[in-house]
């Protein structure tokens, strides 16, 4: 998978919200992720578990570059 920067909550304001900050070496690495993740008996039974479990309500991804 990629490098996990970590997880992150408003410290104040919205609770309703989370991030998870992942690095790849590249959109292609991240491509060959996702590609592996969909045939991960581990992985698939982990988002099962977290759609069933409601812990994941919307997703949304963005791709960042590092400024500084």
């Amino acid at each position: 998978g990629g490098d996990l920067k970590g997880y992150f909550m408003p410290h104040e304001g919205t609770n309703n919200i989370a991030f998870a900050l992942i690095s790849f070496a590249s959109l292609a690495a991240y491509e060959a992720y996702r590609a592996r993740l969909k045939e991960d008996a581990e992985g698939l039974a982990n988002f099962r578990f977290a759609e069933e479990h409601r812990f994941i309500l919307a997703e949304e991804r963005s791709f960042l570059r590092q400024v500084v």
